[in-house]
């Protein structure tokens, strides 16, 4: 049930469009690309701009703030930009964790090797009464 509302809801996205969505493709060299601060009458802004609500290109400012990635409209670029960082303070607490935990071994191996050094105990053997036959 849940797919069949999907595939309604695309197929009606492609055969009637919402009303007022200009369609551009802004990768095309030809078409112009409006600056931050103007409407944009394609749809297409420069690089680092995006479109909002209004229609007009505003500086994207998603790592402004740490909420800023939240607020819409943001583009791919925004959401990369936060995973590389989310992605990067993971790998950076995980090391970080594994050299205290290295650190913590190595400090307990070097505190056992001493008091085993320190109380060595005694064979039999060894004593002088054991030469004694």
């Amino acid at each position: 049930m849940l797919g069949f509302l999907f595939v309604c809801l695309v197929l009606g996205q492609l055969v009637m469009p919402v009303i007022g969505t200009v369609y551009a493709n802004c990768s095309e060299p030809s078409i112009p690309l409006t600056s931050c601060g103007q409407i944009s009458a394609n749809g297409c802004c420069a690089k680092g701009c995006i479109r909002n609500a209004v229609g007009r290109c505003v500086l994207e400012q998603c790592t402004g703030s740490w909420n800023g990635w939240l607020r819409r409209p943001v583009t791919m670029s925004c959401y990369f930009h936060w995973f590389l960082l989310i992605f990067a303070a993971v790998v950076i607490a995980l090391m970080t964790v594994i050299v205290i935990l290295n650190l913590i071994f190595e400090v307990r191996v070097c505190l056992r090797k001493r008091r085993l050094a320190r109380y060595v105990r005694f064979s039999p053997r060894s004593s002088p009464s054991s030469s004694v036959v």
